[in-house]
């Protein structure tokens, strides 16, 4: 396999031990491992919300955010060094930008209505975010430095939500303009709308892998809210899970691994399922009811 020596203090042995898993990793497959990654969730607990990030198997766990109102949707910046979420706190929807080194914070979308879903551009300065300013929800783009004004990127009778970037700067997203919520894809301006998802009449949430070459949604089948991937050459769909309430998908860097948030006995757990749905490991994490997953970047 090679060699490789590691130098560490008895507090940062699982940090090392993460390091040398990754090592193994890349040696065995000739990919990066994610041992060494981090994880964002929100826990729901004693009529709190807080926002923990963990290390990617779940341990380690640190709270950066503390609220009584709920949080959503946190998301990282392609660095790692930030979170986008939406916060309820002010008693409507806002989004924050969350520097974690430093714990401060600033706000990047206030409008009238809803503020929600950010996503992160592959460059990191700017998010997509979901608006409803001007009646129904719509996408649009915002400095992720909280200048500036918001620029429109759809423009439906539908409602369009939940944006995600794709490595080329394509945006994926949901809408009903079709009449069902299905998937959709867009050129980073918000030209050239095409949908992307044909088989059943509900799917959400889709979320594109690192290497662009697959893409994770939750798909309704059978009154069954499952994950699901599409390969993007061939259009391809696997149902990777039999469960009955999956939520919120999320790429590990490396393309090889998806978290989700699913349920358990009325609590959310947290669940690591393999793109071709072959492993699926539950995760350990704090006590309460566990949502809104997010698998950070590659350490920089």
């Amino acid at each position: 396999l090679g060699g490789a020596a590691y130098i560490t203090n008895n507090d940062q042995l699982r940090a090392a031990g993460h390091r040398i898993a990754d090592f193994i990793y890349e040696k065995l497959t000739g990919e990066k491992g994610v041992f060494s990654t981090r994880i964002a969730y929100v826990v729901k607990s004693r009529g709190q919300f807080l926002l923990q990030i963990a290390d990617a198997d779940g341990q380690g766990a640190a709270t950066a955010l503390t609220s009584a109102e709920p949080i959503i949707s946190p998301t990282w910046s392609p660095d790692g060094s930030k979170l986008a979420y939406v916060s309820f706190e002010k008693k409507k929807p806002i989004i924050y930008v969350h520097s974690l080194a430093s714990g401060r914070r600033h706000i990047v979308a206030n409008q009238k209505g809803s503020n929600s879903a950010p996503a992160w551009s592959p460059d990191g300065s700017k998010l997509a975010v979901v608006l409803s300013k001007d009646g129904n929800s719509q996408i649009y783009l915002v400095n992720a430095d909280g200048s500036g004004a918001p620029q429109r990127l759809t423009n439906s009778s539908g409602i369009d939500t939940e944006p995600r970037f794709a490595p080329d700067g394509s945006i994926y997203f949901t809408s009903d303009r079709g009449g069902s919520p299905q998937l959709y894809r867009m050129g980073p301006g918000g030209s050239d709308v095409q949908r992307v998802s044909f088989e059943g009449s509900y799917n959400v949430s889709p979320r594109p892998s690192a290497d662009g070459r697959t893409l994770a949604f939750i798909s309704r089948r059978e009154g069954r809210f499952q994950l699901a991937v599409m390969d993007l050459a061939s259009r391809q769909v696997q149902v990777l899970t039999d469960s009955h309430k999956d939520e919120s998908p999320s790429f590990a860097p490396n393309s090889r691994m998806i978290l989700i948030a699913t349920e358990i006995g009325g609590r959310g757990v947290l669940s690591a399922v393999s793109s071709d749905g072959r492993i699926k490991q539950r995760l350990s994490v704090a006590a309460g009811d566990v949502r809104e997953p997010a698998w950070g970047p590659f350490a920089k």
